[in-house]
């Protein structure tokens, strides 16, 4: 198993084998796509949060509704 660890690490891109290596340009896409899952699982985790601030006021939630909707 420490092996095929060996092996895969010699695959990891540094910005030194990514300028000489011919297949270079696909690490910018891998970087690129890892940036924007990144930036994803930021902003859904932040979207967590603030679901969570509202959590107390869910219940109340259907009779506000009801009071703004009412003719006056």
């Amino acid at each position: 198993m420490s092996s095929s660890v060996g092996r895969y690490m010699a695959y990891s891109p540094s910005p030194s084998s990514s300028t000489t290596a011919p297949h270079s340009p696909h690490f910018s896409g891998i970087r690129s796509a890892t940036t924007a899952l990144v930036e994803q699982e930021k902003y859904l985790s932040e979207l967590l949060a603030e679901r969570q601030k509202l959590n107390p006021f869910m219940p109340i939630l259907p009779n506000c509704c009801r009071l703004l909707n009412q003719a006056s």
